[in-house]
């Protein structure tokens, strides 16, 4: 099968340091390669890839996209008039009330529930690229992976957390003080803050770490600082909101709770949890095959002529609310 996937970005494939969906496509692009389909990718940074194509500004998107593949990706809402057969991801949660094209796939169960859809399929990642996790030895530190100025992403509520569980807390998204959005400011030596740190330097600072604190106020789509905490050997304590229930479904991998006591405890209790455990699950269900096996299932499906939700998504107007932790 020839797959084309347009992610209209300007950071390179794969991406140097930061980059959400920018990973879930470089995933993607190994995986349907490694399973033996011709793919390629467009997106506005001139990668000098073999498969990267450079998106031109001045020419209309459909002449670009025409012509080679058996079906293209689109990694944003895409509804337009093209012959080639389309998907599209849905990698958001939109506030915005509109409809989305029938094919659209969203990230885990209740992101697509928020749509009013069926399709989704969970993210995963390309593995090789994180290196090896520590099983054995972690550092007296719990970790923050979120950008800390997002108020949903909820660095109050996880400092919250380390501090009653008498933990000190590595954050890796965030400055130490915030004037702006979601304002803040710590002065504890108990707090280590590291900005917006990617790459190896992250992936050293997770694997070291006894545990994500993660308690998002908002129906997370997917999280993959779930999922790269959990590969590099991490518990995950967090809220059960949006994809959280299909990622920590079982009990040896983390707790999920509306109540800040509850984390607390199990914090507390972090040195029971099964670091192999949280390896091997994330290991196996969020690798680069299985979602892009799960991807190609929906291409096939599109490709037959049948539709992948029964009727048209609509986005739903509180799909940002936050949402409430009680003590």
């Amino acid at each position: 099968m020839k797959i084309l996937h347009v992610l209209l970005t300007p950071l390179p494939i794969p991406p140097n340091d930061y980059g959400g969906t920018e990973r879930v496509l470089w995933a993607l692009y190994q995986g349907q390669k490694a399973l033996g389909h011709q793919v390629k990718f467009l997106t506005k940074y001139d990668n000098r890839h073999p498969d990267g194509l450079l998106y031109d500004e001045h020419q209309p998107l459909e002449s670009q996209i025409q012509g080679w593949a058996d079906i293209i990706h689109f990694h944003f809402p895409y509804d337009g008039d093209i012959d080639t057969p389309f998907v599209c991801t849905e990698h958001s949660n939109s506030d915005v009330e509109q409809t989305f094209h029938i094919n659209t796939i969203y990230l885990s169960k209740k992101h697509a529930q928020n749509y009013h859809a069926t399709c989704y399929v969970h993210n995963g990642l390309y593995w090789a690229d994180y290196g090896e996790p520590n099983l054995s030895s972690p550092q007296n530190y719990v970790h923050f992976l979120a950008k800390a100025s997002w108020r949903v992403k909820n660095l109050q509520g996880a400092v919250h957390i380390a501090q009653k569980a008498n933990i000190p807390m590595h954050i890796l998204g965030g400055k130490r003080f915030n004037i702006r959005r979601n304002p803040y400011c710590y002065l504890s030596s108990r707090l280590t803050f590291h900005g917006m740190v990617g790459g190896t330097s992250k992936n050293e600072l997770v694997k070291n770490s006894k545990g994500l604190i993660f308690p998002v106020l908002w129906h997370e789509p997917f999280g993959l600082a779930v999922i790269e905490s959990l590969y590099l050997g991490c518990p995950v304590f967090a809220t059960p909101f949006g994809a959280l229930p299909d990622i920590i479904s079982q009990e040896n991998l983390g707790v999920l709770s509306e109540h800040y006591h509850v984390l607390v405890d199990a914090v507390q209790r972090i040195d029971g949890f099964d670091r192999r455990a949280c390896h091997e699950h994330a290991k196996n269900h969020f690798s680069h095959l299985s979602m892009s096996k799960a991807y190609l299932q929906c291409y096939e499906k599109v490709l037959a002529g049948e539709s992948l939700n029964p009727s048209q998504p609509r986005s739903n107007p509180n799909s940002k609310a936050r949402l409430m932790i009680l003590d």
